[in-house]
This record gives C-alpha cells, structure tokens and sequence, in this order.
C-alpha cells in the first residue's frame, strides 16, 4: 500500500472512528464541519458518505491543494480566530489532532459550539499532554509535567524542537471545566472509555515507539491486572488521546 492509500485508509478510519464512538446511524444528508483538515481526505471520506462536509483551515497552502484536489469540496481560509461561519449551523464539528495547535482550548470549544446545531454532536481527539506518551517527540512521557519541565525533560532526551513552544497544554480537566460552563452542552465522554476500550494487541501495535510498545504488550500478558491497570490509568486521567465526544441539548 503507498502513501497516498494509507491516508485515504485513515481517513476512512477516521469516519468510523466518529460514526462508531458518537453512535451516529442517521447523516446522510446532514452537515458537517472539519476544522484543520490538512490534506482533505477526510471531507472527501464525509461527501462520499452522503455527508454535507465543510472544512476550515489556517494554512492557505492546504486550502490551495485540497480545493485543486477535490473542487466539490467547501473549503474555507481563515485567520485561526473567529470561525467565519453563522451560529447552530452544522450538524457536527470535528477535529484530529488540533487542540494541541491553537492558541486558546477555551476559545476554539466556544466557537465549535457557536456553529453547532442544537443537538448537534461534537467530536475532537488530541493528545493528553498529562500522559504516559508524546506523538509530536514520540517519546514516553512523565505525566504532570509542566510546559517548562518538558522543555527540560525533552532537552535531556534530546528530542527538544522550537515547536514545542508553540504547542498547547491539553488537559482532561481543563477541557471538562470549559465544557461545563456552558449549560446547553453534555458531555458524552472525554476518552476514558474509549481507552479502556481499545486497549489490545492491534492499537498497541500502531504506536511508533517500540519501547513503549513492549511495556504495553508486557501489560496485556499481566491478563487478570490487566483490567484494572488500565482502569487505574484512565481514572488517573494520565490516558492518551482525549476523545471529546458532546451534545449540545
């Protein structure tokens, strides 16, 4: 499989992903907005579902690609602040890997749940700074670390990048607390569940960092603990990805 194949497979994954854990059976014919979409595979996925897909993105080089690429596409530039779209107007937002990149978690939750419609779902996934595991260096992570014992950290592995300085903290906590002020919000899950859920052999298997792979996989022949290990890690809030799944009521 080349490399263009597989990102069509994840994107594909990727739909799944959303449809599965936000237990959406009815969307054909409904909206939905992808904010960061980087090579558009994923709203291509969405209109060849019967979806009603819009993208938005800072990157004006993406925009350019993935409107060449897939002209039947509604794709949007702006300027990472205020989306520039009207209130309640999709039926869901979604996001992979963004949070991580944007300058404030609170203001862009605020403005996915502007232009969501009511009873309208919700879906982003992003790394937990607060894990076990780091994509962007991939490396083990000391979880609780704080941006500056990261930097330090990172430096003795010698993994440090300048862009670590622009990535954002995201917390399962923080994300919870942002979501809660806002009353016409429910919140379905933040990742628990879908860690616990996931937790064998075939996720474990697509991690880049072999070391951490096989402390995983030594984990999983723990076979009784198991269980209650990973429940542990969850609770801890120390899993990795947040999985923000809401409703807005």
């Amino acid at each position: 499989m080349d490399e263009e194949q597989t990102l069509v497979q994840k994107a594909r994954n990727q739909l799944k992903q959303f449809l599965t854990e936000c237990r959406i059976q009815e969307y054909k014919g409904k909206s939905i907005l992808e904010i960061g979409f980087k090579n558009g595979l994923f709203l291509n996925e969405c209109h060849k579902a019967g979806l009603i897909p819009t993208g938005i993105e800072i990157n004006k080089k993406y925009c350019d690609t993935v409107t060449l690429k897939f002209p039947h596409l509604n794709i949007i530039w702006y300027d990472g602040g205020t989306v520039p779209l009207s209130d309640e107007s999709f039926d869901f937002v979604v996001s992979y890997q963004l949070f991580e990149h944007v300058t404030s978690t609170e203001h862009m939750l605020n403005e996915c749940i502007r232009v969501l419609k009511p009873g309208g779902t919700m879906f982003h996934v992003c790394p937990n700074h607060h894990s076990f595991y780091d994509g962007h260096f991939n490396v083990i992570w000391l979880p609780f670390l704080s941006k500056a014992s990261g930097r330090l950290y990172l430096k003795l592995l010698r993994r440090y990048r300048p862009d670590y300085e622009t990535l954002n903290i995201v917390k399962p906590k923080e994300v919870a607390q942002i979501l809660q002020r806002h009353n016409c919000i429910r919140i379905i899950s933040l990742g628990r569940a879908e860690f616990i859920n996931k937790f064998n052999l075939e996720q474990i298997e697509k991690l880049n960092l072999k070391l951490l792979q096989k402390i995983l996989k030594l984990l999983l022949r723990l076979r009784f603990l198991t269980r209650i290990i990973v429940q542990l890690i969850a609770k801890a809030d120390v899993y990795y990805p947040i999985t923000i799944i809401a409703r807005k009521e």
